[in-house]
């Protein structure tokens, strides 16, 4: 179902949210709408718009959603708002209709995979982050299986921003997120002297 006025979210409410789930967690999915840009669904607990927009569709991230088949439960549902048109030409190879995952909304999708994985405690790894496309290729509805319902949300997406060859939509975007996820543990290591340096002071 589309939603009128979502709620838009940073990274830092993100991680508040992804902590209170810890524990309940143990599966990532990820997805695009195929729809256009800027409309919102909530089929999924986090929609990304054109420009990266966060868009939060859930009370809790422990909220059930019918995102994938078969394997909602303990499970985050994160999707981009396009691919409205998308179709895979006998290669294999996406064809857009103009609304092609921007390098925005890849960026941000592997942001927030990042975030979600450092706060719930999980490996980004194949066995816990997939693309629909993977998912559906395991469990027999992927391309060249045969399914009327066949699905291929992220089978192949350019590796913007250091080539513009297309690749495997899952290993690129576990490679962008664990890159982040070290941005992240810098960041915290970085802050760790400054915030003794503060506790020491409080403590005088």
């Amino acid at each position: 179902m589309l939603v009128t006025n979502p709620r838009r979210i940073n990274h830092e409410q993100l991680r508040i949210l992804a902590k209170n789930a810890k524990g309940n967690i143990d599966k990532l999915y990820l997805h695009w709408t195929g729809c256009a840009y800027g409309q919102v669904f909530d089929a999924y607990h986090i929609n990304i718009d054109e420009h990266g927009e966060i868009y939060l569709t859930c009370n809790t991230l422990r909220d059930l959603k019918e995102h994938t088949w078969k394997r909602n439960s303990c499970a985050i549902g994160i999707t981009l708002c396009c691919a409205k048109g998308a179709v895979l030409n006998y290669h294999w190879q996406p064809v857009y209709a103009g609304y092609p995952p921007t390098e925005l909304q890849v960026e941000q999708m592997a942001i927030v995979i990042a975030i979600l994985c450092r706060e719930l405690e999980l490996e980004i790894s194949f066995t816990t982050v997939k693309t629909h496309a993977e998912v559906a290729l395991l469990d027999g509805y992927g391309p060249g299986q045969d399914d009327p319902d066949m699905r291929w949300d992220l089978l192949r997406l350019s590796g913007l921003p250091e080539t513009r060859v297309l690749r495997p939509g899952g290993e690129l975007l576990r490679k962008k997120a664990l890159a982040y996820s070290e941005r992240l543990l810098s960041a915290q290591l970085l802050k760790q002297p400054e915030e003794e340096q503060q506790m020491k002071l409080l403590a005088a």
